[in-house]
C-alpha cells in the first residue's frame, strides 16, 4: 500500500511521526545517562539501578504485540495520540517518584505508551512512501529517536548530575507535551482505515526466516546493551574546562547515531539489508570493546563514542526492511514482534551487564558483548543473506 495523500501532506505526516519518535526516544534512553546518579540518590547498587532499564524493556517487550492486538480496531490517529499521552503520564510519575518502586511503576506505564507508538509509526511510515523508498521511510522514524540522543541523552545526563535525576524525567515530560501539540493536528490528515476484524494473521502463520531474523535482532541488542546500559559507570572524568566526559561522549554518540541513521536508509535501499547489517554489527563489536577499554581517556573516548554512534542504529533499518519484505499481510504483527524482541534484548542485556559489572568488573562487559554479537552475526549470515541481492536490485 502507498499513500493516497498528496506528496506535501505525506511529508508533513511523516515529519509529525518523526517529532513524536523524538519524544519517545528521550523516554527510552533517559535512564542511561542518569543511572549512576539514581543509584547514589536511592542508595542502591548500579546493578539494582540497572533493573529500571530491564523493567522498562521487559514491559515494552510484552506490551508491543499485546497492544497491536488490543488496538487493532482503533484509528491510527487515535493510537498515536493515546500512546504519546500515556508515556507522558508515565514519565510524570517518574519525575515525582520518591523511591525505587514508584520509579519502576512509572517506567511500566511509559513503556506501555512507547510500545503502542513505535510499531504503528513504523508501519504507517512504510505505507505512506513507495516500496523503493521503504528503507528511507524507516530511517526517518528511527531518525527521530536518534536525534533525541544528540540533544536528549547528554542533556538528561547533565540535568541529572547538576540538579537531580527527577528533573531529567521532567525534561522528557516537557518534550512529550510539545511533541503532542505539534503531532496531534498533523495526524488529522491520515485517511480512515477499515477496522481489522477476525483473528487476522497470527504468529503461527509466520515463516522460519522471520523467526530467525527476530533472533538476530535479539542477539545484536543484547550484545549492545550489555555495555551501553553501564556507560555511566565506566565513562568517568572531565574532558575540557570541566565538561563531564559522560555528557560529551553521549553527545558524540547521539550525533554519530544521527549521521549513521541518515546514511543507513540510503545504503539499505542501494546495497540491500544483508551487507549493511553485517558491516554495521561487525564495526559495532570492535567499537564497544574500544569504548570499555578507553572509557577514561578524554578526547579518545569521545571519538570512539562518535564512531560507535554511527553504526549503533544501523541494524534497525536493514532488519525491518527484510521483515517487511517477508511479512506480507502480517507486517504490523511482525513489526510489533520485532519491537518486542528489541526490548527483550535491552532487558536481557542490561540484566546480564548488571551481573557482570558487580561480579567480574567492567572489562567482562566487553568479552560478553563480543561473544553474543558473534553469534548474532552467524545467524544474520544464515537468515539475511538470501534476500539481499534481489532486494538491492529492486531498490536500485
Amino acid at each position: 500500500m502507498t499513500s493516497s495523500l498528496p506528496d506535501a501532506r505525506t511529508k508533513l505526516v511523516i515529519a509529525a511521526l518523526t517529532i513524536a519518535a523524538f519524544a519517545i526516544g528521550l523516554d527510552t534512553f533517559v535512564i542511561i545517562g542518569a543511572l549512576d546518579v539514581i543509584s547514589r540518590d536511592l542508595t542502591i547498587s548500579a546493578g539494582t539501578a540497572g533493573w529500571i532499564i530491564s523493567i522498562y524493556a521487559l514491559c515494552y517487550a510484552v506490551f508491543a504485540p499485546l497492544n497491536a492486538w488490543m488496538f487493532r480496531a482503533l484509528s491510527r490517529r487515535n493510537v498515536q495520540i493515546l500512546s504519546v499521552s500515556i508515556f507522558i503520564i508515565g514519565n510524570l510519575i517518574c519525575a515525582i517518584a520518591p523511591n525505587f518502586l514508584t520509579l519502576a511503576a512509572g517506567r511500566v506505564i511509559s513503556a506501555y505508551g512507547a510500545a503502542m507508538f513505535t510499531p504503528a509509526a513504523t508501519a504507517l511510515a512504510a505505507e505512506l512512501l513507495p516500496p523503493a523508498r521503504k528503507g528511507f521511510a524507516l530511517s526517518l522514524i528511527f531518525g527521530g529517536m536518534t536525534v533525541s540522543q544528540v540533544a536528549g541523552a547528554p542533556a538528561t545526563s547533565w540535568i541529572a548530575e547538576a540538579i537531580g535525576w527527577r528533573f531529567a524525567f521532567g525534561f522528557v515530560v516537557i518534550a512529550g507535551i510539545l511533541a503532542l501539540i505539534i503531532f496531534a493536528p498533523m495526524m488529522c490528515g491520515i485517511p480512515a482505515k477499515a477496522p481489522e476484524r477476525g483473528k487476522g494473521p497470527t504468529s503461527k502463520d509466520l515463516s522460519k526466516a522471520i523467526y530467525g531474523i527476530l533472533s538476530v535482532t535479539l542477539l545484536i541488542v543484547v550484545s549492545e546493551f550489555i555495555v551501553y546500559s553501564y556507560v555511566s559507570v565506566f565513562i568517568t572524568g572531565s574532558l575540557l574546562a570541566g565538561v563531564p566526559l559522560l555528557s560529551a561522549a553521549l553527545f558524540a554518540y547521539g550525533f554519530g547515531a544521527v549521521t549513521g541513521n541518515a546514511a543507513c536508509g540510503v545504503l539499505t535501499d542501494r546495497f540491500g539489508p544483508y551487507k549493511v547489517l553485517i558491516a554495521a554489527v561487525g564495526a559495532q563489536l570492535i567499537l564497544l570493546v574500544a569504548l570499555v577499554a578507553f572509557g577514561q581517556h578524554g578526547a579518545l573516548t569521545v571519538i570512539v563514542a562518535f564512531l560507535w554512534g554511527n553504526v549503533s542504529y544501523m541494524y534497525l533499518v536493514p532488519i525491518q526492511h527484510r521483515l517487511l519484505g517477508l511479512a506480507g499481510d502480517s507486517s504490523k504483527l511482525v513489526l510489533a514482534m520485532n519491537s518486542s524482541t528489541t526490548f527483550a534484548g535491552i532487558a536481557i542485556g542490561s540484566f546480564l551487564g548488571g551481573i557482570l559489572v558487580e561480579t567480574s568488573g567492567v572489562l567482562s562487559l566487553a568479552a560478553a558483548s563480543i561473544l553474543v554479537g558473534l553469534i548474532g552475526i552467524g545467524l544474520a549470515v544464515a537468515f539475511m543473506r538470501d534476500a539481499a541481492p534481489a532486494e538491492a536490485a529492486t531498490s536500485a
